[in-house]
């Protein structure tokens, strides 16, 4: 019993302003976002996502098992992809009919 209390850990008593930082292991799915995650960040409802995986027009994706996850950098290329320049309006001038068989 006793050196199972002397296994625990001792609480140290410097200030944590003086504690060694370490730094964390990068995590496996950091970058990386669920759709429902995905869903707020676009401001859309998850059930949007959902069509866009259906109709195979939404950002690319990465299954795993039954887990969707979204790459942040993909979906900002893909976000990029989708950027329109301004387009230029044509508009499609009609002559009336009756000035076009008169010409005739």
């Amino acid at each position: 019993m006793l050196k199972l209390l002397n296994d625990l850990p001792q609480e140290s008593s410097t200030p944590a302003s003086q504690t060694p930082t370490h730094t964390l292991p990068k995590l496996v799915l950091d970058g990386f976002l669920r759709r429902e995650e995905l869903a707020q960040q676009l401001g859309l409802s998850p059930r949007t996502i959902d069509r866009w995986e259906a109709l195979r027009k939404g950002p690319p994706r990465v299954c795993v098992g039954r887990t969707i996850l979204y790459n942040v950098e993909s979906v900002r290329e893909w976000l990029r992809s989708k950027e329109q320049q301004k387009a230029t309006v044509y508009i499609r001038r009609t002559i009336p009919r009756k000035l076009k068989q008169a010409a005739l």
